[in-house]
C-alpha cells in the first residue's frame, strides 16, 4: 500500500500547483498507536475503531470541506456544529468526545471548543477514532476520542508543495487562497520534518450573490487567515526506544477589516434594520485561535 500527497482542491474552481508526488511504502497491517502509547492492531482494540488515512481525508478536503465537516462524513455517528470555529455540541452517537493531537489532549477544564481549529490538514498523516466510553483519557470521553496524528520526517529526503485557489464567482471577495510546503529527511537514527501552511479565506455568498452573515459569537472562517508552522524530530535511540519532539505555532484569526454591521445606533438589535457584512471594522480585539505546542515524548516498546 502506498500513500500519496495530492493537490489541495476545492470546487467550483481549482487552480493547483504541486511538486512531484512522493510515494512511501508502508506495511499492509494497520497499527493504532493510542494516546496511552500502546501499539495494537485494529483487531486487538476493544472499542469500535476507525483509522482515517491521509488519502481519505484529502478527498474530503478537496471537495471543499473543512476538517470537522470532513470528519462528519468519515466517522459514523459523528455530529458537528455549525460552520463556525467552534466544535461545541460535537458528539459521537449523542455522547461527548475528546480530541488529541499526537496523543496530547486538547480538551481542557475550561471546556473550550476549538479543538479542531488547531492544525492545518496539510500536516495530518492520519486520524485514529475510538468510539465508546473509556477512562484512559480523562473526563468527557464517554463517546470516544479523535487522535490526530501529524506527519513525521522520514529517512529519505522528501519535499512537498501545494498551492491552490477557489472561487464561486459570486463576488471579487469570495475567493480563498492557499499555499503550503514541507521538507523532511534524515537517516535511520534521526529524522525530522518542517512545514509551513497558510490559507486566506474570503467571504461567503448565497445564491443571490448576497454576503452570508458573519458568526458574531464564535466567529467563522469568513475573511480570516490561518497559519500553521510545525516541526517534528525523531531520534531512534535503539531498536525499542524512541524520543520524539513536536513543536507547533498555529494561528487562525479573522480579518480586522470586516465585521457584522448592526446599523446606526445598533438598529438591527431593535429590529428596525437588517444586519449586514461591511468593512471598516475598528476593534481592539480580533477573535481567533492561537496555539503554541512543545511536546517531548519518550517511548519504549521492549
Amino acid at each position: 500500500m502506498s500513500k500519496k500527497y495530492t493537490l489541495w482542491a476545492l470546487n467550483p474552481l481549482l487552480l493547483t500547483m504541486m511538486a512531484p508526488a512522493v510515494a512511501q511504502q508502508t506495511d499492509d497491517e494497520t497499527f493504532v498507536v493510542s494516546a496511552n502509547r500502546s501499539n495494537r492492531t485494529v483487531a486487538e482494540m476493544a472499542q469500535t475503531t476507525w483509522v482515517i488515512e491521509n488519502a481519505e481525508l484529502e478527498q474530503q478536503i478537496q471537495g471543499g470541506k473543512e476538517l470537522k465537516d470532513a470528519l462528519a462524513q468519515l466517522i459514523p455517528g459523528l455530529d458537528v456544529s455549525s460552520r463556525s470555529r467552534t466544535n461545541y455540541g460535537m458528539n459521537v452517537r449523542g455522547r461527548p468526545l475528546v480530541v488529541l493531537v499526537d496523543g496530547v489532549r486538547l480538551n481542557s477544564s475550561r471546556t473550550d471548543s476549538r479543538q479542531l481549529d488547531s492544525i492545518d490538514p496539510f500536516n495530518i498523516d492520519h486520524i485514529e477514532v475510538i468510539s465508546g466510553a473509556t477512562s484512559l483519557y480523562g473526563g468527557g470521553s464517554t463517546g470516544g476520542l479523535i487522535n490526530i496524528v501529524s506527519k513525521k520526517g522520514q529517512p529519505e529526503t522528501m519535499k512537498e508543495f501545494e498551492a491552490g485557489t477557489k472561487s464561486g464567482f459570486s463576488s471579487s471577495k469570495d475567493h480563498d487562497e492557499r499555499i503550503a510546503g514541507a521538507v523532511s529527511g534524515g537517516n535511520e537514527h534521526i529524522s525530522g520534518r518542517l512545514s509551513v501552511a497558510y490559507q486566506k479565506f474570503g467571504g461567503w455568498f448565497d445564491g443571490n450573490g448576497d454576503a452570508t452573515l458573519l458568526d458574531n459569537t464564535q466567529t467563522g472562517l469568513q475573511y480570516s487567515d490561518r497559519l500553521d508552522i510545525m516541526g517534528t524530530g525523531t531520534l531512534n535511540i535503539d531498536e525499542s526506544r524512541q524520543l520524539q519532539l513536536i513543536t507547533q505555532y498555529y494561528k487562525s484569526q479573522g480579518d480586522d477589516d470586516y465585521g457584522l454591521n448592526l446599523g446606526k445606533g445598533f438598529s438591527a438589535i431593535r429590529g428596525t434594520s437588517t444586519p449586514f457584512v461591511s468593512n471598516g471594522l475598528n476593534s481592539d480585539r480580533i477573535p481567533g485561535t492561537e496555539r503554541h505546542l512543545i511536546s517531548l515524548q519518550y517511548s519504549d516498546s521492549a
